[in-house]
């Protein structure tokens, strides 16, 4: 019986006109995404390639001296990622450019700004169009279910027999979703194939993987509206009354309250402004500069002759006070992540912005991305200072010394300035995240659309249950 429901669900939505307009609406959706995102990856990608070449070239240049490698100032920009196409991320209004050293770091930049906020509006991609559109074609799909059935009086008699009324509830539930399924899986397969067509990034095996990831977890996100527009339909007499309810319902969870999130980081983004940044950097350094003589005598003496000095006191003093800096500036930048995550732990409560959030992780796009791109950076500065330590033991003409300070290391000769092998020079190369690095990350969404599922599942199963069918 439970598969006779399942199927009379399905035939009766198939042949419905909602579904037909879905299905359309849905595979244009899924195709004029997948265009602006070929259009906009390829130029992106274009962007991308020109500025990382150019900072690779200026930086080879640096090799003739050993030196001069750790003092260059590279700019680094996050690569454009195909997987954006799932989810955005808000990876235009999030910050992408990295300048350092191999001391100092300034604050990740975008478009010349040291601030950032999130957008008003998102972008056309997968994760967009299931928590807008197919929530809502959820609840259209829904909405008549069960009280539908109880107006026409198809309910009374399906319940005549002995049918648990478990039984029922569970074959709408397997129906709707399946019927779901169509739309959504056609629409994925339209974007693909543009994609695929068009040649505009390799799709590697990860790729794929973390992609069937976001689908998976979309039918989760979904089954949360099916279950609530049962829900609904279980409490209501009238489906033009459920109808107005899932409505409200849909404005309230969908765009209200993640908008509210946007809302709430573009104030919070503004309780820290870059003045703060500089002022507090003055400060750290200063704090170093009064207690200079812990560093050694004569640590905070400069002149061209090292005799006339104490280089090793110097070296300490110096890389003391970059660090103390560069602490400043990761504290700053992790309070600025810490305002936007406020504003979305606000909206929580609101399965589309878990939703968003947990596909995001498992893009490798977001916050999540800005925050792992800072640490890359600062492994990379200590990676990048080994690196010319090392080969400087080979100079005996060397005092081997780095330290902070490119004039006196040059004018002392503290560090090699013997040319060296470019290709063994240690690039910059960003590193995604693994899938078991996002299954980490996204464990508690997980756990909360699990529990959405399950709460509005016994809603749902105890409303039906003492459903009045007559």
């Amino acid at each position: 019986m439970f598969y006779r429901i399942v199927r009379k669900e399905i035939l009766e939505n198939l042949l419905s006109l909602r579904f037909t307009l879905s299905l359309l609406l849905t595979i244009s959706l899924f195709a004029a995404a997948a265009f602006v995102f070929v259009d906009d990856h390829r130029e992106q990608l274009n962007d991308y390639s020109r500025r990382t070449n150019a900072n690779v070239a200026d930086f080879r240049e640096q090799a003739g001296q050993l030196n001069k490698v750790v003092f260059y100032e590279q700019h680094v920009y996050s690569r454009p990622k195909l997987l954006a196409l799932c989810a955005g991320g808000f990876e235009q209004s999030l910050p992408r450019h990295f300048v350092f050293t191999g001391f100092a770091i300034d604050l990740p930049r975008l478009a010349g700004q040291s601030n950032f906020a999130l957008p008003r509006f998102a972008c056309l991609d997968w994760s967009f169009i299931i928590s807008l559109i197919f929530s809502f074609i959820a609840f259209v799909s829904t909405y008549d279910s069960i009280c539908g059935e109880r107006e026409r009086g198809t309910l009374r008699l399906i319940l005549t027999g002995s049918i648990p009324r478990a039984t029922i509830l569970l074959g709408k539930y397997a129906g709707l979703m399946l019927t779901l399924g169509i739309p959504l899986l056609l629409g994925l397969l339209v974007s693909l194939i543009i994609v695929s067509v068009s040649q505009v990034d390799a799709i590697s095996g990860g790729t794929w993987v973390k992609m069937l990831s976001i689908v998976a977890l979309s039918f989760i996100y979904l089954s949360i509206f099916v279950l609530l527009g049962l829900f609904v339909s279980a409490r209501a007499s009238r489906p033009a009354n459920c109808m107005a309810a899932l409505l409200f319902i849909w404005v309230t969870v969908v765009i209200l309250i993640p908008s509210l999130g946007r809302f709430a980081s573009d104030r919070l983004s503004h309780g820290a402004p870059p003045t703060d940044l500089a002022k507090a950097m003055i400060q750290a350094a200063e704090r170093v500069d009064n207690e200079a003589d812990k560093y050694g005598d004569r640590a905070g003496a400069r002149s061209p002759n090292p005799k006339e000095c104490n280089p090793p006191a110097r070296a300490r003093y110096c890389n003391a006070r970059v660090e103390a800096v560069n602490e400043v500036v990761e504290s700053y930048h992790n309070r600025m992540l810490a305002q936007a995550f406020a504003g979305r732990a606000l909206t929580r409560i609101s399965p589309a912005v878990v939703y968003h959030t947990a596909s995001e992780t498992f893009a490798g796009t977001g916050m999540q991305r800005c925050i792992s791109l800072f640490r890359q950076v600062r492994q990379y500065q200590v990676q990048l200072r080994d690196y010319v330590v090392g080969e400087d033991r080979g100079d005996p003409d060397s005092l081997h010394l780095l330290f902070d300070e490119d004039n006196l290391v040059e004018e002392w000769n503290a560090v090699s300035k013997k040319p060296v092998n470019f290709d063994a020079v240690p690039k910059f190369e960003e590193r995604d995240f693994t899938l078991s690095e996002s299954l980490r990350l996204v464990v508690w969404d997980l756990g909360a659309l699990a529990l959405f599922n399950l709460v509005f599942f016994a809603a749902a199963f105890v409303s039906f249950s003492g459903y009045d069918v007559r």
